[in-house]
């Protein structure tokens, strides 16, 4: 998911949410280690032990875009073993010609520098460090960009978690559900469990209609049974929360598919990793 946004105006003031990514994956910048149970102040808590060359990206080449460009504060930044985030703000219009392509062309390029001096290509043609390109989230409320701190702070931890659940993680393809070709992530033993109960909320519904069926599916998640819903009308993701919040088996529907990568944000991430949640979609990934 590399597109730029074609409606935004990338030279203009803004704040962005940066990721470059190793070609092949290859974990240069360090390796994950601790414990991911440990708490931030633990000396086993979950972190990347930097190499050279991660060293040298985080304390030299992303000091380098303020140096070159001072209308560009990174504000954070979160080097894992093979990609880099960072959250980075445009104080005021870049000149004439200028845009944040430039920016990340420029930053890529130091990078390349140092990688090649670390490693001694001095060889022609030298394989360059990155991906081709690089993916931007644009920031559109405050509340975003501190769901964005919170991500970026917790990167190691999730994907110490992920590598000890590879099974919930992992996108299976092809999996036959109620007829359909289907594509899943979690739990999928929750599939083999008969107490199931929808959770749709319509408009017509009464408040004491609403109430009534939500309390019908709070007993059926207290007694082990799933709760399976798109979480389309507000009420409905108020449910999925809920019982979310209460530790209840949940299968969540999805109208879209499941990119490379892929995993899941937030209170679903922590909610897979305990085994109570099963993503699935009859539809492949599409922009």
């Amino acid at each position: 998911m590399k597109r730029r946004s074609p409606w935004h105006d990338y030279h203009k003031k803004g704040t962005y949410m940066l990721t470059l990514v190793v070609e092949g994956r290859m974990p240069l910048f360090g390796k994950l280690k601790g414990n991911a149970d440990d708490l931030e102040d633990s000396p086993d808590r979950p972190m990347v032990e930097f190499s050279e060359l991660g060293q040298c990206i985080l304390r030299e080449e992303i000091r380098k875009i303020h140096q070159h460009y001072p209308k560009i504060e990174v504000w954070k930044t979160c080097v894992m073993p093979d990609h880099i985030h960072m959250i980075v703000r445009v104080k005021e219009d870049m000149n004439e010609g200028r845009h944040l392509g430039h920016v990340m062309a420029g930053f890529k390029y130091g990078c390349n520098i140092a990688y090649w001096r670390i490693f001694n290509m001095s060889m022609k043609p030298r394989k360059a460090l990155s991906e081709a390109g690089y993916n931007d989230k644009i920031l559109f409320c405050d509340e975003q960009l501190d769901n964005w701190k919170a991500y970026l702070d917790d990167n190691p931890r999730r994907l110490l978690i992920k590598r000890q659940n590879p099974r919930l993680f992992t996108v299976m393809q092809g999996l036959v559900v109620a007829g359909r070709r289907c594509q899943i992530v979690g739990n999928r033993f929750f599939l083999d469990i008969p107490d199931k109960k929808a959770v749709i909320v319509h408009r017509r519904y009464s408040e004491e209609e609403t109430k009534k069926l939500s309390e019908e599916w709070m007993e059926c998640g207290e007694r082990g049974g799933v709760l399976v819903s798109a979480a389309i009308s507000p009420k409905e993701k108020e449910v999925l929360r809920e019982a979310m919040d209460r530790g209840y088996r949940i299968i969540l529907l999805r109208e879209n598919g499941f990119p490379k990568m892929y995993k899941p944000a937030g209170e679903s991430f922590d909610a897979c990793s305990e085994g109570l949640l099963l993503q699935i979609s009859p539809w492949d990934f599409h922009m």
